[in-house]
Parts: C-alpha cells; structure tokens; sequence
C-alpha cells in the first residue's frame, strides 16, 4: 500500500508453525491444534512445507541441502500462483513450540530470501523465542546469513520479567513508510509501555556485559550452551528417543514408539505429556508438545533454560529428563 502496490495483501507462511493467537497470526500459522476452533473466523493464506529433515519428504543424502532447496522451490511456486498479491513470507528461522527447535537444512534461508527479494516479497522473520542471543547469536538468522525485511522479537528482550516485544524493520521498510503516509496506524494500549521498556533496557545491557549470547553458543568450548549440547545428546541411546536437536539454549526432544521406523506413540497416549508431567515431579520444567509428525500425532519436549545455568544443574536437569522418560516408557 505504502508503495502503491495495492494487490498485495497476502501472507505466505509454512504449516507447523506458530505466530501468535490472534486471529491474524492463527491465519498464519500451522498449528493444527492451536487453529481449529478458530478456523470460521479467519481468512487463509498458502501454507508451504517446513524442512523437517527427520522427517523429511524428499532426499536427505547430501546433508539435506537438496531437500532444503526444493522446501524453497514450494514458497516460489506459492508465490507465482498468488499472481502478484503476496505481500510477505513469515517464518520462524527455527521452530518453536510447534515442532521443537527444528532447524533449517542448509542453503535454504539463503534460498528463501533470494526468492523474497526477487518477488518483491517481504521477508518476516519470527524470533519471538529465538531472538537476544539464545541460540548462540543475536538472531538465529545470523546462523544462516540471511536479512529480514521485518524481524519480530520478545520473550528474551525482557527475560520475562516484564512482558515486551519489538517489531524491527529493515531501512527498506522504514523508507517506504516515510515517504508513504508517513505513520504506522496500528498499537495497543501497552505500546512503549515505559516499566516493560525499563526491564528490556536493563536485560539487554545484562546480555552485553556478562557477554551471554556468546555462553549460550553450543559450538563453543566451555559454554552452557556447548554443556547442554552434549548432555542432551547423551539421550540418544533411549528407547523412546528419535531425536534431540537445537541450537544454543533452545533444544527438542522427539519421542517415538520404534526408533526404526520413527513410528510414534499413539496420540491419546499423550507421551510428551507424561514425561512432562512426571519431570514436574522432579523439580525439572519442560515444554511437552504434541503434532510434530502431522499436526495431530507425535510427541516431543522443547528445553529452553536460562543461559546463566550451570554446568552442574545442567547435568542434573538431564539425568531427570532421562529418568522421567525411562520410567514412562
């Protein structure tokens, strides 16, 4: 609009991922359960599919970048059978609570931006619970190079002592709102909300100045975050566990009734939940998620602890994960 493109008002987003309970980002993400009661009030957009590689649709032999790339193929295509009226592609440069710290083959952000950029279609990245350094950067698009046009922080901006979050826009989009109307008619009643906006000033000078992006790289020697790699990874030889994957201080867990086949538990057996449950029981807190095989069925864990975790509570944590699972097996 603001550049006299009025046929653009479509948002391109991918299934299994979440953006929001609002009805515009429930339009937007994938989250079967999340969406269904909803689904009356809300106007939809494509849906593509997400780089998942252990479970992967197409060929992972080369490192899953040829997969990687033909998940891109599927935003170009969506983008052309739009006809022009796509206005952005949102997406969480790695999943969230939706799949569980998934991330992105490589080559394919570079190949989604290159797609955005060719189009004329904004790139949204969702870093609600990647972004301010948990993954071992400031964003976890740094991983992977790739400049979003928009990028959507909050939950780490604070440290969740106050609710915050920030909407960064590129000089592109700045410009353009410039030199449009000028004004960005859109706010809640808590915007610049100056106790949230305090929190989030005294969080981000902590982040710089006990230097945690960089404790909660998990490939580098002597971090949490190269500690809780490792101890999580120690999982793998668990019946029940299919996979462990994440970066940083955001990690998943996937469970599954044959490590052959990746077959998963039964959805009313609600696995993930009664590992959480009996971690509960423990004193350890973790984020039990079911659908990550097709929205419905599969069951995984999100872990996400503080960067200012220890080497011992790491190891502790872990040896509660692993007993709780074990017993719910």
């Amino acid at each position: 609009m603001e550049i006299g493109q009025t046929k653009r008002h479509q948002i391109l987003s991918r299934n299994q991922s979440y953006h929001g309970a609002t009805l515009g980002a429930l339009a937007v993400s994938g989250n079967r359960k999340r969406r269904e009661i909803y689904l009356p009030m809300m106007r939809e957009f494509e849906h593509i599919g997400m780089p998942y590689c252990y479970r992967c649709a197409f060929d992972c032999t080369d490192n899953c970048y040829n997969c990687g790339q033909q998940y891109a193929a599927e935003l170009e295509r969506a983008i052309e059978a739009a006809d022009g009226k796509a206005a952005g592609f949102i997406f969480e440069p790695m999943s969230g609570a939706t799949l569980g710290a998934v991330t992105p083959p490589p080559g394919y952000l570079q190949a989604v931006a290159g797609i955005c950029h060719r189009h004329g279609v904004l790139l949204i990245a969702d870093e609600v619970m990647t972004g301010m350094g948990r993954t071992g950067q400031n964003f976890a698009v740094d991983h992977w190079q790739a400049a979003p046009d928009i990028l959507i922080t909050a939950k780490g901006i604070s440290s969740g002592y106050a609710p915050l979050g920030a909407v960064i826009a590129s000089k592109k989009v700045v410009d353009a709102l410039a030199a449009g109307s000028g004004a960005f008619l859109h706010g809640f009643t808590y915007n610049a909300h100056p106790i949230s906006v305090a929190a989030g000033r005294a969080v981000l000078r902590r982040i710089r100045s006990q230097n945690l992006v960089h404790v909660a790289d998990s490939g580098a020697e002597g971090t949490a975050g190269s500690a809780l790699k490792k101890a999580l990874e120690s999982l793998r030889d668990v019946d029940a566990v299919g996979e462990v994957r994440g970066l940083g201080m955001l990690w998943g867990v996937e469970f599954v009734a044959d490590k052959k086949t990746k077959a998963p538990f039964p959805q009313e057996k609600n696995f993930s939940n009664l590992v959480g449950q009996a971690c509960l029981r423990r004193g350890l807190l973790v984020y039990p998620m079911q659908g990550s095989v097709d929205g419905v069925a599969g069951d995984h864990l999100l872990i996400a602890p503080p960067a200012v975790i220890t080497a011992d509570e790491i190891a502790w944590a872990v040896d509660q994960l692993r007993a709780a699972i074990e017993q719910c097996m």
